[in-house]
């Protein structure tokens, strides 16, 4: 599940020069964009509008239609 990744990623860190904590959260950042794309495909699935996946993510229909409408 990509929620315990990201906490055992989270988890990682003590300790951790800058060099090492930059690359695990560059890895936490591909991790929330592919949990959010399958997200907004269950969103999508489930009949909720661009406009409300939009709202929810805080960025206008548009930007969210443009990220993930045609995949």
């Amino acid at each position: 599940m990509e929620v315990d990744r990201m906490k055992t990623l989270v988890g990682s860190m003590d300790g951790k020069g800058p060099a090492e904590a930059l690359r695990i959260v560059a890895e936490l950042q591909r991790e929330v964009a592919r949990s959010e794309a399958g997200l907004v495909r269950s969103a999508r699935q489930s009949g909720l509008s661009w406009e409300a996946i939009a709202q929810s993510l805080g960025v206008s229909k548009q930007a969210v239609h443009k990220r993930y409408g045609r995949r």
